[in-house]
């Protein structure tokens, strides 16, 4: 394992000081698992320091590429209510998709993975802030409900996309 990613474990409390030699993937399965914790409590104490570190990791590895497509309406444009937040938001649940699932190259998946990572983390604000309402979001949503937000997603990403490998 890359030094990097030692130090990304010693910097997120993932392993002690100790054991500074964790096992092939368990960087990966980290990232996995603070990104389904930021999906359900995205503004907890901890969630800067998580979202830092999930950052950090995402700069420095060699293994995983996100493409960060303009896919979520108004973010980051318009700066809503917790749009960083769900931003980031969008690139973990992405990358997180890659690691669970290493042979996906389908740039629709990996982005609606990513979507889905962020309507989860949006719904968990909104249950403890109900005045940070996305219309866009609630529209995804709403498609998501109906089983169609992969159907719905494909032009937008279409158009989002354009230009982006």
């Amino acid at each position: 394992m890359r030094i990097a990613a030692i130090g990304w474990l010693l910097a997120a409390g993932a392993v002690s000081a100790q054991d500074a030699s964790p096992q092939p993937g368990e960087a990966e399965q980290f990232v996995v698992r603070f990104t389904r914790a930021l999906e359900v409590d995205p503004l907890g104490e901890n969630s800067s320091r998580v979202r830092g570190t999930l950052i950090e990791w995402l700069r420095n590895t060699q293994d995983y590429t996100v493409v960060v497509c303009d896919i979520l309406g108004p973010i980051p444009g318009e700066k809503p209510p917790h749009s960083a937040e769900l931003l980031v938001q969008q690139m973990f649940g992405n990358v997180a998709y890659q690691i669970e699932h290493p042979s996906e190259k389908d740039r629709n998946r990996l982005q609606v993975a990513g979507v889905e990572s962020v309507l989860k983390a949006y719904s968990a604000i909104l249950a403890e802030d109900a005045q940070a309402r996305i219309p866009y979001l609630d529209g995804l949503l709403a498609e998501r409900k109906k089983g169609a937000l992969a159907r719905h997603m494909g032009p937008i990403i279409a158009k989002g996309c354009a230009g982006k490998k």
